[in-house]
């Protein structure tokens, strides 16, 4: 942003009622929680990027199918 936008942002806040300000202090945390829960949202309004971390490992497509169905084999059982 800008600094002429918060500048703007600044005193517009300077001019409103006590009161008012803490509506305002709720509009933004609304909007910094929305912002951090789309995709890609990392807080940084970057994403996030993982480069590195598999490095070293090798998955085969067998490999993967046979956690894949492992960890959900289980889903379910006891709800009976």
């Amino acid at each position: 942003m800008s600094t002429a936008a918060k500048q703007k942002i600044i005193e517009a806040l300077e001019e409103l009622p006590g009161d008012s300000l803490a509506a305002v202090a709720e509009f933004v945390d609304f909007l910094r929680a929305k912002a951090l829960t789309q995709p890609g949202a990392s807080g940084t309004g970057r994403p996030v990027t993982l480069g590195g971390l598999w490095k070293g490992y090798s998955f085969s497509e067998e490999g993967i199918d046979a956690a894949r169905t492992e960890a959900w084999s289980g889903l379910g059982k006891g709800l009976e």
